[in-house]
């Protein structure tokens, strides 16, 4: 084979992979846009076991919402190109898990005229810029006004379970006394003649959801 017939066949490949390529990356931008047409209750019925919410966007992007995490999932599409070469992203395919212990507030913004974003801050990644907020990896940006109420019940949940972490006592969750063992503490109350018998049988009841 001939130095020119060479040149033609690896040209030739470079073109089918290109086409191939092209191809790959707008089938899985209709799988986004079938994904994000969804109500979110079907949406959710798509994801991985224990997501709670998701969120799509037409960019390739998806953010499922677990009971003590996120992931930001990034798909390759056309659009994710654009994305990528607007605020100087990563394209690649790949994921983004943050655990909400690690988390310390989340950016919110509805859409309007234009696009919306939910970004969760960390300690290590907590900056806020431009290209964070609609670029970022810890962050998602959607478009429509009706995209908004999904994003609102979200950034609610995940605003709500940083909370409860930030207000749990150090060390743990204290257990609680048991039935029997708060029972028997009311019970020497009782004896000592702290609290009288209609009073104990009272938090008898009570305690035994009598």
């Amino acid at each position: 084979m001939g130095l020119f017939d060479k040149a033609k066949e690896v040209a030739d490949k470079a073109k089918t992979a290109a086409k191939n390529y092209a191809g790959d990356l707008k089938e899985q931008e209709n799988a986004n846009k079938e994904l994000a047409a969804m109500p979110m209750e079907e949406r959710v019925k798509m994801r991985p076991e224990g997501v709670k919410y998701c969120i799509v966007n037409l960019s390739g992007k998806i953010l499922d919402v677990y009971d003590n995490k996120v992931i930001f999932t990034s798909t390759k599409s056309t659009s994710t190109l654009i994305t990528g070469l607007a605020f100087g992203t990563s394209v690649t395919q790949g994921e983004k898990t943050i655990y909400f212990k690690d988390a310390i507030g989340v950016q919110y913004k509805p859409s309007s005229i234009v696009d919306g974003y939910i970004q969760i801050e960390t300690a290590a990644g907590g900056v806020t810029s431009s290209s964070s907020q609609y670029g970022g990896e810890n962050s998602i940006q959607f478009s429509g006004k009706e995209r908004n109420e999904e994003a609102e019940i979200i950034v609610n949940f995940i605003k709500n379970k940083i909370e409860e972490i930030k207000n749990a006592p150090v060390g743990g969750v204290v257990q609680q006394l048991s039935a029997a063992e708060e029972l028997k503490k009311f019970k020497e109350l009782l004896d000592m003649g702290v609290i009288n018998q209609e009073e104990f049988d009272a938090k008898k009841k009570q305690l035994l959801g009598l």
